[in-house]
């Protein structure tokens, strides 16, 4: 079974979609600290997630296409 960062990181990911959300609302909604959620940005940028972001923008996320 996955381990609760594992959890944590996967419920980021499903908050993450087509319209823009910022890093405090990610925290609020999956119960997690801001620097945990760029964190875990990083770590989904790096599995090939395209998270898209900028300061002062928060983040968005591209569909992957096959």
């Amino acid at each position: 079974m996955n381990d609760i960062r594992e959890l944590k990181r996967d419920q980021l990911l499903a908050e993450i979609g087509p319209d823009v959300v910022t890093a405090e609302m990610l925290a609020e909604r999956v119960g997690i600290c801001t620097r945990t959620v760029y964190r875990y940005v990083q770590q989904l940028r790096a599995a090939g997630h395209k998270i898209l972001s900028g300061p002062g923008f928060g983040y968005l996320r591209l569909e992957r296409r096959n």
